[in-house]
């Protein structure tokens, strides 16, 4: 019996968009694909949710793959958190899960500062029963210990837990240490399919 749904955060919870960030900026296709490469495409950038590079030293990371593109690099990486939305179904998507007796919490590869930078738009884990960002135990999904860390910490089976992320890679590594898993690819269809694990939810207010 299902006890406990663990939310990834970004793309399922609130936007993550680079792309759109960067295609909102005023720049040329060819500066938007060498920031791309330099920032969000790099190896790097999980180092930097692992919580093992400070800003400074991942952006400065950044600017050697990207030579005379800082300033940019800088701008994009401010502009992608303030771009950031919770979607508009995420709260009552928690409290309804909460109202139907369930244990909500979250698991996200998320960096210090970022955590810092969106504070507010993740206002509502103050709802959820707890979690881990990745920065705060220097691991990173799809590594199992991170998810076993989780289930440690807040005492949770996983058999009787169900895990929701949008990277295949995750969602492969939680049904390996017995979770049940839903690859989101809409706020809709993994509606349907928790409902499906979980009947009780069929009962409750939508």
């Amino acid at each position: 019996m299902i006890q406990t749904v663990i939310f990834d955060i970004g793309k399922v919870l609130i936007s993550f968009d680079w792309k759109a960030t960067l295609a909102s900026m005023d720049l040329s296709e060819e500066d938007r694909n060498i920031l791309a490469k330099a920032m969000f495409q790099n190896p790097d950038w999980l180092e930097f949710d692992r919580g093992v590079l400070t800003t400074e030293e991942v952006l400065a990371r950044f600017a050697l793959k990207a030579p005379g593109y800082e300033s940019l690099i800088r701008q994009a990486y401010l502009a992608i958190y303030r771009e950031m939305r919770t979607f508009p179904y995420t709260k009552d998507w928690i409290l309804r899960l909460k109202k139907a007796g369930l244990n909500v919490y979250y698991l996200s590869n998320y960096g210090k500062e970022p955590r810092e930078l969106s504070r507010e738009t993740l206002s509502f884990t103050e709802l959820m029963d707890g979690g881990l960002f990745s920065y705060e135990v220097k691991m990173i999904k799809p590594s199992p210990w991170i998810y076993l860390e989780l289930c440690q910490r807040y005492g949770i089976r996983p058999e009787e837990a169900v895990f929701i992320d949008d990277n295949a890679d995750n969602i492969q590594t939680a049904r390996a240490l017995g979770l049940h898993a839903i690859l989101f690819t809409s706020y809709e269809a993994a509606s349907r399919e928790l409902e499906a694990l979980i009947p009780a939810l069929n009962n409750s207010d939508h």
